[in-house]
């Protein structure tokens, strides 16, 4: 996630909090069209995610997208164009909020809503951080196709390395450490693998861990949380964008879709 500042001179937002975007990728294009981006108000700010839509009214997103303190977002938008530019002309909130409500800007109203087990990554890494929500649009937004799920204990079954390639999207920074430092606002998507499902750091099997290096092709960073990572190139979500170890460039660890704390949470809403 990352924070997203409004700027006295009239340029909305700058760049995101715990949210994560695509290293070492490429434009994604309209590719992946029903993969959108998440604007959210809270008390102390703005802040960017990126999401996917499961459905024309429901998207898949991070659990730290949607809540913080045991308080779920203000108010939260979404788009689905490629390519993020917000000029408002805004120094307030109540302008700035008006501005993104107004359907001919581009943004989707909804409401945000976390797991209800999710408590700021409490106590992590021992247990599971039920990191993983989803924003309910207030008007359908309609593709071709969707994100869907995997069938439960999808990711035990990776066993060979023809198998092992997955496609993250998101809308984050494209580096945030000299000299891949880069934030177009801009879809991209990149290939990432996985490295395991259980260690110290996954909390007890529910988050997995994947590559984040130029050398396998991609990763994340601060705007690309909530984001998914599709099995090779399908719609299927195994995991969605949670938190990286290193300063976007190393492992990543992402929220598994194929697990019973994921499916039955999710589910509720169509």
């Amino acid at each position: 996630m990352k924070a997203l500042p409004i700027s006295l001179a009239g340029l909305l937002l700058s760049a995101a909090a715990p949210a994560f975007a695509v290293t070492f990728g490429q434009p994604d294009g309209n590719a992946h069209p029903f993969v959108g981006n998440l604007l959210f108000e809270r008390p102390d700010g703005y802040y960017s995610c990126t999401g996917t839509m499961l459905s024309p009214t429901v998207m898949l997103t991070a659990g730290h997208c949607t809540e913080e303190n045991g308080a779920a977002n203000i108010r939260t938008w979404v788009t689905f164009t490629p390519d993020v530019a917000v000029h408002s002309g805004c120094s307030t909130r109540k302008c700035l909020d008006k501005f993104l409500d107004d359907p001919k800007n581009g943004w989707i109203p909804g409401t945000a809503v976390p797991h209800p087990q999710y408590a700021d990554f409490a106590g992590w890494p021992s247990v599971s951080t039920y990191d993983v929500g989803v924003v309910k649009l207030s008007k359908p937004v309609y593709f071709a196709t969707y994100g869907t799920l995997p069938a439960l204990g999808f990711l035990d079954g990776i066993r060979s390395a023809a198998d092992n390639w997955f496609t993250v999207v998101g809308y984050g920074l494209q580096g945030e450490i000299k000299p891949f430092y880069s934030d177009d606002w801009t879809r991209y998507a990149g290939t990432v693998k996985l490295l395991e499902l259980k260690s110290t750091w996954t909390g007890g099997g529910t988050t997995a861990k994947y590559t984040n290096d130029p050398g396998n092709g991609g990763g994340t960073c601060f705007g690309d949380s909530g984001g998914p990572i599709f099995y090779k190139d399908t719609n299927v979500v195994v995991s969605t964008v949670s938190w990286g170890q290193t300063p976007c460039i190393g492992v990543d660890f992402n929220f598994r879709t194929d697990i019973p704390i994921t499916q039955d949470f999710v589910r509720q809403f169509f």
